[in-house]
């Protein structure tokens, strides 16, 4: 089978967060199945070009009554053919959506117009006939839309289109005056589905335009549907629920080993964790804080925003920062625990964190991101805390679960489908109050005598979330895609 994925982030080459590593490890995981995959990005600016191919075709991608000409870079990476679609104008800046976390481009909504009609128009240009073309999230939620209304009597016209919904609460919302940008007359927007409220909103498009949806876990599936999850787009996606699967994500179980990490300060496994009491001494240090084996080290790796907890973590972000208090500080004040975090976002959490990092002798931050301190956190922690709002699905939870790291978190979407109270401790209400009382029962638990923290870990260690399984799910869906009723063109396999 030939699948061609259309992603705005791919591990390592271009991440804001947990997209890039689900999309990267799912191509590489089919391609081992046997499958072909192609997946299509744009060359962001901080994409190097060593060792890519440039193809030297000047690609022309119609957006109404433009033509808007880019270039094309072709690399082989674990077994998946990448194409970079290259703009300089809209693509190589600094960041992916925004020069920061906490600020998106104006212009987005003609820039990932431009990869997902550009997308397919690459896959013309090269004849590639992929069978099934999968887009992954907001950016890329006009790919169903433009092969539904400009591509069913070329050589794709065959191909089934799969969305993923990775996260619901971005939905690639822009008002209705910028609409030219996505090149569609009203007309075809009115047929695409994408207007809603009076604006456009682009996962309303492929919601209704795609042949297959899937959410990152069964239970965000589920949620979506409902009120408190959907985002004003429940009603639509209940009513597209016979076509909307939920599949868990999966963890690249090579990059992600504990045996076998060299970012760590020592390796360890299921059956010999020495090496983690090293890890945590390590990391103690690394942060400047005393390297007590006798207290619980709670780690955090997210992104600061409401989604992943900030608020009921570190007070509210509409006052003076400080002006309403947060669990952070109660935590830190009362409980025997040391907390570690890095993380970007919004600027006024930024600016909290940095404040209590000073003031708290037990707690300490590193605002901005590196992938080998991650690894160094989820290793050498006790405790991950996740107090999410919503989970679509989560893999920090699954990375603390491989190394033996307890998960403290919110039991929703895929954070309820992947711990339990044999494996993780649960944030009972989100407040400040719920998290507070779950991490003084993950201080309980470490200072008890019984054997209660290593059975946790044993038993973390031991649940499986590779790829493999949620890689035959998607394999079945899009079989089953293609065994529907009508012309398939059937693409090299």
């Amino acid at each position: 089978m030939h699948i061609l994925f259309v992603t705005s982030e791919f591990h390592p080459l271009a991440k804001s967060g947990g997209l890039a590593d689900a999309v990267a490890s799912l191509a590489k995981t089919l391609f081992s199945r046997g499958n072909r995959v192609s997946l299509v990005l744009p060359r962001y600016q901080s994409i190097d070009l060593e060792g890519w191919t440039d193809l030297k075709i000047p690609l022309g991608v119609p957006l109404g009554d433009q033509e808007i000409w880019t270039g094309c870079h072709h690399r082989e990476l674990g077994g998946v053919d990448l194409f970079a679609l290259d703009h300089g104008e809209l693509f190589r800046r600094p960041g992916i959506y925004g020069p920061s976390p906490a600020e998106a481009y104006g212009d987005n909504l003609r820039r990932f117009s431009l990869l997902s009609r550009g997308a397919l128009q690459l896959a013309l240009a090269l004849d590639l006939r992929p069978q099934i073309i999968h887009a992954h999230d907001w950016p890329t939620a006009l790919v169903p839309v433009f092969h539904r209304l400009f591509y069913r009597e070329t050589p794709l016209g065959g191909a089934r289109t799969v969305f993923s919904i990775h996260n619901f609460g971005y939905q690639g919302w822009s008002p209705l005056a910028r609409s030219r940008e996505t090149g569609l007359s009203p007309e075809e927007r009115g047929r695409a589905g994408l207007e809603h409220n009076q604006e456009i909103n682009l996962v309303k498009g492929a919601l209704t335009t795609a042949d297959a949806l899937v959410a990152v876990s069964p239970r965000y599936a589920r949620e979506i549907q409902t009120p408190a999850f959907g985002f004003g787009l429940h009603r639509e996606i209940t009513q597209q629920k016979e076509k909307l699967t939920g599949i868990l994500n999966g963890i690249d179980r090579e990059e992600w080993n504990p045996q076998h990490d060299t970012a760590l300060p020592a390796c360890y496994s299921r059956e010999n964790r020495r090496g983690k009491a090293l890890c945590k001494a390590t990391l103690q240090i690394e942060f400047g804080l005393p390297p007590e084996p006798e207290v619980p080290l709670i780690g955090m790796v997210t992104r600061l925003t409401e989604q992943k907890g900030i608020g009921a973590l570190f007070g509210n972000g509409t006052r003076q920062a400080g002006t309403e208090r947060g669990a952070l500080r109660r935590i830190c004040e009362e409980l025997p625990l040391q907390v570690i975090l890095i993380g970007t976002g919004e600027a006024w959490c930024q600016e909290e964190i940095q404040r209590l990092s000073a003031e708290l002798p037990n707690f300490s931050a590193l605002i901005g991101y590196s992938e080998t301190l991650a690894h160094r956190i989820t290793a050498g922690s006790d405790f991950f805390l996740m107090p999410s709002t919503y989970e679509p699905c989560g893999l920090n939870q699954l990375y603390a679960l491989r190394y033996g790291t307890i998960p403290v978190v919110t039991p929703t979407g895929g954070l309820a489908d992947t711990v339990d109270s044999e494996t993780g401790v649960l944030i009972r209400h989100y407040s400040p109050e719920g998290i507070f009382a779950a991490l003084q029962e993950a201080c309980r638990i470490y200072q008890e005598p019984s054997r209660r923290l290593e059975d946790l870990r044993d038993a973390a260690m031991a649940r499986d979330f590779g790829w493999d399984r949620s890689a035959k799910d998607y394999q079945d869906l899009y079989s089953s895609l293609l065994d529907q009723p009508g012309e398939i063109r059937e693409g090299p396999s």
